[in-house]
């Protein structure tokens, strides 16, 4: 319990990349001894969610750009897997689903909706792959990224690059273009990962 709750502010950047996690507090907070708080931040030092500083405090971990790069390929990789066999199976109204999501999403100022949002994008998009187990990995890998979302508030910069990416991607599909759909999704996932980049 202790880890899920906080897995969720981290991944909701409710706690931000370098924020100092002390056992006494947390202990207080969630009305338990040291002793499961301290299992509880072993597993997620293990897990990567917390580094070690040099006092031997845990704090929260954030992407740097070496992380950001293998985590951009990785799921570049996936993705564009799944929408290559995703493409033959995409209808018209799928892609109109798209188009939908994607102007929904720049108006949206709700980090959790503007997830929920985007994650029904890409669902659209390649949820029609017959891999359930290649679908399962991109969720996975996902949740790696979903502190980007608190980064890229309504009319910011980044929030246009999105929908502008999303965009271009919608429109390889709607001509049916595998490789430049593929292309696209590949650049949107560099610029995605990059965002993460930006907490510390």
């Amino acid at each position: 319990m202790i880890i899920a709750e906080l897995r969720r502010e981290i991944e909701s950047g409710l706690l931000p990349a370098g924020t100092v996690l002390k056992q006494e507090v947390l202990a207080e907070r969630f009305g338990v001894s040291r002793q499961p708080v301290r299992q509880a931040l072993d597993r997620m030092l293990a897990i990567g969610l917390l580094r070690r500083r040099p006092d031997r405090s845990l704090a929260v971990s954030g992407l740097n750009g070496e992380e950001a790069r293998e985590l951009a390929e990785i799921r570049a990789a996936l993705e564009t897997a799944a929408l290559r066999a995703s493409m033959s199976a995409l209808t018209d109204s799928d892609l109109r689903k798209t188009r939908r999501l994607n102007e929904d999403l720049i108006e949206e100022e709700d980090p959790s909706v503007l997830e929920e949002l985007d994650i029904a994008f890409h669902k659209a998009l390649y949820g029609r792959c017959a891999n359930a187990r290649l679908l399962s990995m991109i969720e996975e890998l996902r949740r790696e990224s979903r502190r980007a979302y608190t980064r890229q508030p309504k009319g910011s910069d980044d929030r246009a690059i999105l929908h502008a990416e999303h965009r271009d991607i919608i429109t390889a599909c709607e001509r049916r273009d595998t490789d430049e759909a593929a292309l696209a999704l590949s650049r949107h996932l560099q610029q995605t990962t990059a965002r993460l980049t930006r907490e510390g």
